[in-house]
């Protein structure tokens, strides 16, 4: 068989179609749409200064996207795509904030064809501070021999902030259990508190719990 005929026979015709053949498939491969569903992160942006978002927010969106194949293909491979809930208009008390496509980070070139939900609640309460109680929790007893003499918690007040309705009507955090088990010295720690779930910062520094031992007399 003569392959160099088969090859240069007719060579400008060849070449046309395949260079037709080629452009068709570019074309067919960059104009090819297609769609996938996703569930994506909910971020909250623009908090108003001095106000905290209480209660629940959808951490998550539902959506479609429709595109090129090959852009759609970017995302599984890493690309990012996010929900954006921005707060900047939101006031003290509920608001409705309704997510449109323009919220959606996503490669350009990518329809957003669907996304639930599509408005969400938000409840915003100003954030205040004051002044509490530590309690301390201490758990067992010390070594044979020796008791506990007193508990001291510096500072003696904590300064804490957050949302109103949290900060109003407590009046005191607790330590998480102290285990004093075994122990025949004095001891001193720095505590982890309690929150409850809670949204709340405490605002001191160098919090201490001191717990005094004493020998017994024989």
């Amino acid at each position: 068989m003569d392959f160099r005929r088969i090859f240069l026979e007719n060579w400008p015709i060849k070449l046309t179609s395949l260079v037709l053949a080629v452009a068709l498939w570019f074309y067919v491969t960059a104009t090819g749409k297609t769609e996938i569903s996703l569930t994506i992160p909910l971020e909250l942006r623009n908090i108003p200064q001095g106000m905290a978002v209480v209660g629940d927010v959808p951490g998550k969106l539902d959506i479609r996207l429709q595109g090129q194949e090959r852009v759609l293909r970017d995302i599984a491979f890493g690309k990012k795509v996010v929900g954006v809930l921005d707060l900047a208009s939101a006031h003290e008390g509920e608001s409705i904030i309704r997510i449109s496509p323009d919220d959606i980070r996503r490669p350009i070139g990518l329809v957003v064809t669907y996304l639930a939900p599509y408005e969400v609640r938000v409840v915003l309460e100003r954030i205040i501070q004051r002044t509490i109680r530590l309690r301390p929790v201490v758990t067992g007893a010390p070594a044979p021999g020796f008791r506990l003499q007193g508990i001291m918690v510096s500072p003696s007040r904590l300064s804490i902030e957050g949302p109103a309705g949290v900060l109003n009507g407590l009046e005191s955090l607790s330590t998480m259990p102290i285990d004093i088990r075994g122990i025949s010295r004095n001891l001193t720690i720095e505590p982890r508190i309690d929150y409850h779930g809670k949204t709340i910062k405490v605002l001191d520094k160098d919090i201490s719990v001191s717990i005094a031992i004493k020998k017994e007399k024989p």
